[in-house]
């Protein structure tokens, strides 16, 4: 398929892009990325009379799939696929802010508690990472800084439903010191864009000793595929969902450092992923053994896909 036969429908949240890129990618399509406004409930209400083909990125000949991700999105993929008289194969990734019947299939995580004949459940979010990808990357020469064994450990940062607070942030250093002097092995910090600047100089001035390393998200020294890829575990913090479904793909035994939050869908997404034995809670000591149980969303999700796709295609 060319860029004009599917459109990924973006809010420009780069989780929510990392997810439809994925699958369009895995589903071996070409697309072509269309940034729309987030929209208000005001403007949701007015969407059905607004002219969309005005929007100079939204306009016929329409595509023959679109991928969206994020409420905005499913808007603008529902007014899109009636203008096309439903000649359009719609895809929404999560829990749709609208009735799921206005796609032809729904990707939704088992803590979103969606129910439908068009649903496909996943654990976690939609990531091109699985083992397959990470021995792909494994081939491959390691830079300098990470021939060494090392751990990685992933920090999110302040979101709408978590907080990350000095208490806990001593928790974290607490826990990191003890699996240093217990392996004595290099860790990287990799923090994020979310990361709170005091939050970073108060992990460095804590975590000083030579084998704590901090990789900023700008670094060109090491990647954030390369850091998940190498390492011999992954510790991350609860707040990203795409960020703990990425560790659980990779293979590497992986541990959560926990950050309370009030959200009901975040404490049943990461005690889903503990209860299935992909995950467990940070303590003081961590193991190295390669994980029995792997988290692979992406191939199950691809497989109904390309069933569903056959029998539209064969009912036009």
């Amino acid at each position: 398929m060319s860029k004009k036969d599917c459109w990924i429908l973006s809010d420009s949240l780069v989780g929510h892009e990392k997810q439809s890129m994925s699958l369009a990618n895995k589903l071996n399509i070409d697309y072509k990325l269309i940034k729309i406004e987030k929209i208000n409930f005001f403007k949701r209400n007015l969407l059905n009379f607004l002219n969309l083909e005005k929007k100079k990125n939204i306009k016929p000949p329409y595509p023959k799939i679109i991928i969206s991700c994020g409420k905005s999105t499913a808007y603008y993929s529902k007014i899109i696929k009636k203008k096309a008289k439903n000649k359009i194969f719609s895809i929404f990734i999560q829990k749709p802010p609208i009735n799921i019947n206005n796609f032809d299939i729904v990707i939704s995580p088992k803590h979103d508690n969606c129910r439908g004949s068009n649903i496909i459940e996943t654990e976690g979010a939609i990531t091109k990472i699985n083992q397959e990808y990470v021995k792909k990357i494994n081939k491959k020469k390691p830079p300098k800084i990470l021939k060494e064994k090392f751990i990685t450990v992933l920090i999110g940062g302040n979101s709408r439903h978590h907080k990350i607070t000095k208490n806990i942030l001593d928790k974290i250093i607490k826990k990191l010191k003890s699996i240093e002097r217990q392996i004595k092995i290099k860790i990287l910090i990799l923090v994020s864009r979310r990361t709170n600047k005091k939050d970073l100089l108060y992990l460095k001035s804590n975590l000083s000793n030579k084998n704590f390393l901090f990789i900023l998200p700008s670094s060109k020294k090491v990647s954030y595929i390369n850091a998940i890829s190498f390492t011999k575990a992954i510790i991350v913090t609860s707040d990203s969902v795409s960020m703990v479904s990425e560790a659980c793909s990779t293979g590497k035994p992986t541990y959560i450092i926990d950050i309370p939050t009030k959200s009901k869908k975040f404490s049943l997404f990461i005690k889903n992923l503990i209860n299935l034995k992909l995950a467990s809670y940070l303590k003081d000591e961590i193991s190295l053994k390669t994980k029995k149980k792997v988290l692979n969303d992406i191939d199950k999700v691809i497989k109904k896909i390309k069933l569903k796709l056959k029998i539209y295609y064969e009912n036009l």
